[in-house]
């Protein structure tokens, strides 16, 4: 394929700005190519449209993933080799979520109202899934602050850690599986930001759209950074472990090294989303 060889592992590591315009392309293409296959019944495309984002993005963090397996850099980071050996990588797929967020929450704007809504029907369902499954800790949140704070920490850290255990396991069986889920949660993401966006400047005429996204975005940033930063070092670890497997590493004396790297991830993944789950709860912050 062509879109996914653009950019190089090594260039991408040097200029992450460049994977973010490349995801962006990624869902313009898959934005055309679904309403294209649709022909007018857009009715279950918000799907169709996401397997298309993670399609080329597939290879592409293949290529990544097989690339970073072999860094053995002494260097650290923060006192930590482990970080040094794969924040490169880390800052590359952050950069990729936020090329696909960009590219997802500009067309669900740049469509016609119709157009989007139908489009993006089943992320839109998904907001109002979780919307009603949480609305009932603020109605009580008066009564039994403490109470409700902590059972929402429990459903929001179990759901998200279902999403983890799948990231990680569709890293090891597909090795780059993992950016099926990445896409998904990038345009439910992107759809919450733009219909907080789109109600702001409803509201406020005045302002411009760019302020209603801030708004949206600064929604999600306190946990949201932390739930992403978890998936992304999952997503890593299960990828390392699938190359590593595939390129029989484990023959070779720095795979202690790799195996080490997996479990320093893992444990991070599951830390980042139980801060995450904390903050989304109230639990603090």
């Amino acid at each position: 394929m062509v879109l996914e060889s653009i950019v190089s592992p090594e260039s991408a590591q040097r200029n992450p700005l460049s994977i973010i315009f490349l995801s962006f392309i990624f869902v313009t293409v898959a934005v055309f190519a679904t309403l294209y296959l649709s022909a007018g019944n857009l009715g279950g495309a918000g799907m169709l449209l996401v397997a298309l984002v993670a399609l080329p993005s597939l290879p592409m963090m293949l290529r990544f993933f097989e690339f970073q397996v072999f860094e053995t850099s002494e260097k650290t980071v923060l006192g930590s080799h482990t970080l040094a050996r794969h924040l490169p990588l880390i800052v590359v797929m952050l950069a990729y979520f936020a090329g696909l967020v960009a590219g997802f929450v500009f067309w669900y704007f740049t469509l016609p109202s119709q157009e989007s809504s139908q489009l993006f029907a089943i992320q839109l369902n998904e907001i109002n899934a979780i919307n009603a499954q949480f609305s009932g800790y603020a109605i009580n949140a008066a009564s039994s602050l403490a109470t409700d704070a902590v059972a929402a920490f429990e459903t929001i850290f179990l759901h998200n850690m279902q999403v983890l255990v799948l990231v990680v396991v569709l890293s090891i069986l597909y090795g780059a599986g993992s950016v099926f889920i990445l896409s998904w949660n990038a345009s439910v993401i992107a759809v919450f930001i733009g219909g907080v966006a789109k109600q702001f400047v409803l509201h406020a005429p005045g302002e411009s759209i760019l302020t209603g996204i801030g708004i949206g975005a600064m929604g999600l940033v306190p946990h949201g950074t932390f739930e992403l930063l978890s998936y992304s070092a999952g997503a890593l670890a299960g990828g390392i472990l699938s190359s590593s497997l595939i390129k029989k590493t484990y023959l070779k004396p720095g795979f202690v090294i790799i195996v080490n790297d997996i479990a320093k991830l893992t444990a991070w993944a599951v830390i980042f989303l139980a801060i995450g789950a904390l903050l989304e709860s109230g639990a603090i912050g």
